[in-house]
């Protein structure tokens, strides 16, 4: 079949495995086999069997090569070789089998092949080693598929013998009871060989990590009883590498170790599972695996994940002495995770919101919510991080809430940082709508109205319906105007939007380093930094290499990549392309004669004894270190032993140390290079057989082996300087240095260690400042006009046809906190790019003003920058970090996982910034009053407040209310009550202009509200409100000669409360949320030292429960229970005595609460008075009751049934009074209207009863 395939052309291969891919991708379900196959290879596949593609091969390349190259043919790949998808150093100690390495990412280490498709390649190119992966369900749904690359590997301990074996497992196999352990479950494999009797009961213990190791004789510690055997692996937590205790007890003992006996071989067979083990679970999910017929190519559809190589859960502590300073714990690729939510946390209003009791706002019944789930776990993990003096958290329970909601963050796989922040945003808005039934609202069309009123209307539809503190804090609202190419009819639309998503201006190059080497020792190795196409090939890299090292006319490179010490392979194809070398990779360039021909290469590759860690004394051998050297050898000479001696001698000598200043230095380097001259000099006479041997008299021979062509080593120390046999199958002669202690005291070989990677992981060069792209250019190209793309085309009303409209963004009304995105992925022929593109961005003072359509603000629209979220490297190697700003501290921290340090301001601007999040600095009116250093801000649901001491008896104020249709209020009031406090209300009037008025409020009548403060030692001047972007501010001075008083009262709430001129007599008020604030930390808490709140609620409660609630109930009783006579009667007396007790406690409570507030409250006290004497009426008949057969028991009975009744009937009104007076709000409304509405149904329902049997 080798045979046939090898007859196939590149095209008829792509038709071939395109037509299997997409039949294999159709049926894939549960437990189908996959294979992953390195990139690698898969890449130069792709290449070969599209080289035939017109603008395939030369695309990114230089036009001045074309001509050389353009007839030039990609060679057909050799066998498939996964050998760089092998951990080696693990594999060979691994019981397991195979080892992957732990850091590997789908679409640029490996991609995920169908059987099928596996199965053909491998029959025309063989290779190996073969890898298969089984697909799993990962979500909550039957179509969340996702191929398993690291299935769980978990240690057991077998107690009492105390063995200990490794075993893999899918993480989706429900833990095995017992009977299934028995009976050889083919998911599990019980890997000890003993056998488990059927009589004895097994217990899975998890071990926590503070455990002894395993011995006969150790004590292991218990972490958790696995007794739950319906939850798989992944629902029970096991994490890779869990140390699970299998305990096998007497079930007849019930507490004994029983019976466990030898018997050679596992009961009933268990089957063993594949041996497929790493250090990672999931990774790659089955929609990254699909083909595409687009252009013809059968190119994988891959979504590049990225990976953490080197940032891990490295449990660096981080510091805990400052609030806010705590680490999250790397759980495996979860950097993109804890970068965003780091952001959140130090969101202040998030901070001080999530801080409080925001329990009370979570809305279980929203269907797009997670039943409240999603807040409460984010909620919790934002406690922990601000708790003080708290280690790394891990965030276990939060990403196992969000694995569940959303399984595409399932496993441990590398996700966009940016995609995660908008979900959890979305997801917390949803668990936190305050709207708990959403109206149905149909928005109207502009119709020519001004653009002000169309845009509040859309935003109190929105409002309506999504009402939260995300939607206070995040959202904006943005004018999108439509204009149809052929009637010119305009559509306006304004909606609401949670971050901005600007594009950037892809980079079309890239920077490589590259390390050029001599292979004359004319000249120590020199590291290049060169700049190249992006999309190019190898023959740019030479040409802009060529240039930057001034390569002679009779010289040209070859390049080569390095890995593992070795030559991994040589990049001599010109056609390669740049893509495939990844900027972990290690490039060398060695210069070589242009004119050889019939040419092998010497390979000289560096070793050095490797040092036992038990025994100073003890060797594990000598392991390659170092950069291999390279040096041409002519096919048609003779090459010697001594040859080998001289050309090894000539490569090293720039590194030869000197007797007085140790290594070659720039100021010797003539010397070194006329010595070189003589030893090419030598070399060149030694191959022609001109006393070979007598030039090495003066050099001493240095420890080399040679791999003959028959792979056996050969000393070139000892022995006869004979001819050497060059292999005619390989193009490469194996020289092998052993580098003694005492060698390496004559040579410097830092030069050959340390080899620099293309693109230095984690780092991003800070480029100039002047670069043309700034954050303003990115925002201006956002709200450019453009046309929609024809797959988006728009309905035009009026040509009743779908139109490629022209599309405009507007920004209409900014958020508190404005979030945006830096779109630096882009996509390309169904791949995934990264734009390194650097943005300047500013910190402070990010002005946009200029940008917001609504010309009516004239307030301006300043921001600054207090947390970014940063992308490290490229596609497949890449790391979050978070950069976050103090406020309290006024100081920038990098937040790297669990690693947390200082840094400068300047460090914070990179090209590696992909998220920026900035704050609204206060507006205008209070700017030039309020100092930015000593400013606090402190806010309560929808009220925030700014303040600063801007003189020695001077403390500014800035208040904001959450829109224009609103009033704000604050008061100072001396003793924490509202009688006798100074108040300062602003709200919008009915004629759309602003009103501000100051309050004394004497009392709650409204004859005690004057419009003018008496002097109290404060006084309330410079006051201003404006209304902006949906918004109301309040600034205002505060003179006092003293600190203010601590106490405040404020309000926000509708504005149609509020009275209207000229008067504006205030005829009801009442405190909506009163705290004690201070002043130093900007934190407040209630006012714990007024009773009046309690009391009130008291009041309130015994008043409703004894007269309106009780009262009815025993009335009830007497009624409808007569036929259980006594008991009927003893149940009314106790009913209604205990009723009466209760309302006369509230009366008491409501004139005690009166007294210490000093408010006149007549009607609901007269109402009050009268009931109470009602109920005294009822207590004095209950003593004077006459006999059944007495003439006057008919009158008592009038007069005893009408006093109840109109008891009952006031005591109602009076309680629905109290609530409105108290300010209590709707809930205690609608709860007493419920409770009313129970007992008439009740009654009702007996009533009817009563009838029927009549």
């Amino acid at each position: 079949m080798a045979e046939v395939a090898r007859q196939l052309t590149p095209e008829e291969e792509k038709q071939t495995i395109r037509d299997i891919a997409v039949a294999a991708e159709a049926q894939t379900k549960v437990g189908d086999t996959f294979y992953l196959i390195t990139q690698r290879w898969w890449q130069n596949w792709l290449e070969y069997v599209n080289q035939n593609q017109s603008g395939n091969v030369n695309e990114g390349s230089s036009s001045e090569h074309h001509g050389s190259v353009s007839s030039s043919t990609l060679k057909r790949p050799s066998c498939i070789d996964n050998s760089d998808l092998i951990d080696e150093t693990v594999s060979e100690d691994s019981a397991l089998g195979i080892e992957l390495h732990d850091t590997l990412v789908e679409g640029t280490d490996y991609i995920l092949l169908p059987q099928e498709v596996w199965n053909q390649l491998y029959s025309w190119y063989g290779g190996g080693p073969v890898l298969p992966r089984k697909v799993i369900n990962t979500g909550l749904s039957q179509t969340e598929l996702s191929v398993e690359v690291y299935p769980l590997r978990l240690q057991l301990h077998l107690m009492p013998k105390g063995d200990r074996s490794a075993i893999r497992i899918s993480k989706k196999v429900v833990f095995p009871s017992p009977s299934l352990l028995v009976q050889g479950n083919r998911n599990f494999t019980f890997p000890f060989d003993v056998y488990i009797c059927v009589s004895n009961k097994v217990e899975f213990h998890l071990l926590g990590d503070n455990r002894f190791l395993f011995g006969i004789t150790s004590v292991i510690k218990r972490h958790a009883l696995m007794n739950d055997m319906e939850k798989t692996l992944d629902d029970a937590n096991i994490q890779m590498d869990q140390d699970i205790l299998v305990e096998v007890i007497d079930s007849k003992t019930e507490g004994g170790i029983g019976p466990v006996q030898e018997n050679g071989s596992v009961h009933n067979g268990s089957l063993a599972a594949a041996p497929s083990q790493s250090s990672f679970p999931t990774s790659g999910s089955l929609s990254a695996s699909k083909y595409s017929s687009r252009n013809g190519n059968s190119e994988s559809q891959l979504q590049n994940l990225n990976t953490d190589k080197a940032y891990g859960s490295s449990g660096v502590s981080t510091r805990g002495s400052s609030c806010g300073l705590t680490g999250l714990l790397n759980l495996g690729n979860t950097c993109f995770m804890n970068s965003a939510i780091q952001c959140l946390v130090h969101t202040p209003e998030f901070a001080r919101y999530f801080r409080e009791d925001y329990h009370q706002e979570i809305n279980r019944q929203n269907p797009l919510g997670m039943v409240g789930e999603l807040a409460l776990a984010f909620g919790d993990l934002l406690r922990k991080l601000w708790a003080p003096g708290r280690a790394p958290v891990a965030p276990r329970p939060f990403k196992a809430k969000l694995a569940r909601f959303a399984p595409q963050f399932s496993g441990c796989s590398q996700h966009d940082s940016q995609e995660l922040l908008a979900f959890l945003l979305d997801g917390l808005h949803e668990d936190l709508n305050r709207v708990k039934h959403k109206p149905y609202i149909k928005s109207r069309d502009a119709d020519d109205r001004p653009d002000e009123e169309v845009a509040d209307e859309y935003w109190a539809n929105h409002i309506a319906r999504n009402d939260s503190i995300i939607v206070d804090v995040c959202q904006g609202q943005y004018k999108s105007t439509l204009v149809c190419p052929v009637c010119n009819k305009v559509s306006v639309t304004f909606d609401p939007f949670m971050y901005l998503s600007l594009p950037l201006q892809p980079a079309t190059t890239r920077s490589m380093t590259v390390t050029v080497f001599t292979c004359d020792g004319s000249a120590l190795p020199e590291a290049y930094t060169i700049t190249v196409p992006k999309q190019g090939r190898c023959r740019d890299l030479i040409q802009a290499l060529s240039n930057s090292c001034s390569l002679e006319v009779n010289e040209k490179l070859l390049l080569a990549e390095i890995r593992g010490h070795l030559i991994y392979r040589f990049l001599e194809d010109p056609l390669i392309s740049l893509s495939s070398i990844k900027d972990d990779d290690h490039l060398t360039a060695y210069k070589i004669p242009k004119v050889l021909k019939n040419t092998k290469f010497l390979q000289l590759i560096h070793r050095r004894e490797e040092q036992g860690t038990g025994n100073a004394q003890s060797t594990l051998g000598w392991k390659p270190y170092g950069t291999p050297l390279v040096s041409p050898i002519s096919c048609d000479d003779t090459i010697t032993r001594s040859d080998i001696q001289l050309i090894v001698h000539t490569m090293l000598s720039p590194m030869l140390r000197t007797k007085n200043c140790g290594a070659v230095t720039s100021s010797n380097a003539s010397v070194t290079a006329s010595d070189q001259s003589h030893a090419d000099s030598d070399v060149t006479n030694a191959r022609k057989g001109d006393g070979g041997n007598s030039k090495l008299t003066s050099l001493e021979k240095l420890p080399l082996q040679l791999v003959d062509e028959n792979n056996a080593c050969i000393d070139l120390t000892v022995g006869d300087d004979k001819v050497v046999k060059l292999s005619s199958s390989s193009m490469s002669i194996l020289v092998f240095v052993d580098w003694s202690q005492k060698l390496l005291g004559s040579y410097d070989t830092s030069h050959i260690e340390n080899l620099p990677e293309v693109c230095k992981y984690g780092h991003v060069s800070k480029k100039a400042r002047n670069e043309p792209l700034s954050l303003y250019t990115c925002l201006e190209a956002f709200l450019r006009e453009e046309p929609l793309v024809p797959e988006d085309m728009w309905y035009c009303p009026q040509c009743k046809e779908r139109r490629q409209a022209s599309k405009k963004l507007d920004l209409w009304r900014l958020p508190e906190v404005l979030v945006i995105h830096l779109k630096r992925f882009s996509y390309s022929r169904s791949m995934k790019h990264k734009l390194d593109t650097f943005v300047n961005f500013p910190i402070h003072d990010f002005d946009l003003t200029n940008y917001v359509a609504n010309k009516n603000s004239t307030r301006r629209q300043i921001y600054e920058l207090y947390a970014l979220i940063n992308h490290y490297g490229g596609m497949g190697s890449g790391h979050y970090t978070a950069h976050i700003k103090l406020l309290d501290e006024n100081r920038w921290y990098n937040f790297d996982d669990s690693h947390i340090s200082p840094i400068n301001e300047e460090e914070v601007k990179s090209a590696a910034a992909y998220v920026l999040f900035y704050r609204r600095v206060n507006n205008d009116r209070a700017s030039a009053t309020l100092n930015r250093k000593n400013t606090r801000f402190t806010s309560y649901l929808h009220f925030m407040k700014m303040y600063v001491q801007g003189a020695p008896n001077v403390w500014n104020f800035l208040l904001s209310a959450p829109n224009t249709n609103a009033y704000i209020a604050i008061g100072f009031s001396p003793n924490g009550n509202m009688v006798g406090s100074s108040a300062l209300v602003g709200w919008v009037g009915a004629d759309a202009l602003p009103v501000l008025q100051k309050y004394y409020l004497g009392g709650q009548s409204p004859n005690l509200v004057t419009l003018e403060s008496p002097d109290q030692g404060l006084t309330i001047s410079n006051s201003s409100m404006s209304p902006q972007s949906n918004q109301l501010y309040l600034a205002f001075q505060l003179i006092t000669d003293t600190t203010p008083v601590p106490r405040l009262i404020y309000s926000v709430g509708p504005a149609g409360r509020l009275p209207s001129g000229p008067a504006y007599q205030l005829t009801q008020h009442r405190d909506q949320i009163s705290t004690v604030l201070n002043y130093a930390t900007g934190q407040f808490q209630t006012d714990k030292s007024k009773p009046e709140a309690s009391l009130r609620r008291s009041h309130g409660l015994l008043n409703m429960l004894g007269w309106a609630i009780l009262m009815p109930i025993g009335a009830m009783v007497a009624r409808y229970m007569r036929q259980w006579d006594p008991i009927w009667f003893y149940s009314h007396i106790a009913v209604q005595s205990f009723a009466f007790v209760l309302g006369l406690s509230g009366v008491i409570c409501g004139l005690v609460l009166e007294n210490r507030l000093n408010v006149s409250v007549d009607k609901h006290k007269s109402l009050g008075i009268v009931i109470l004497v009602l109920g005294c009426l009822q207590v004095i008949a209950l003593l004077g009751r006459p006999d059944k057969a007495s003439k006057v028991r008919k009158y008592w009975n009038w007069y005893h049934f009408g006093v109840g009744r109109a008891l009952i009937f006031l005591a109602a009104v009076n309680v629905f009074y109290g609530i409105h007076l108290g300010g209590a709000g709707s809930g205690w409304n609608a709860g007493f209207a419920v409770a009313l509405v129970v007992l008439f149904v009740i009654a009702l329902i007996l009533e009817l009863r009563i009838c029927l049997r009549k």
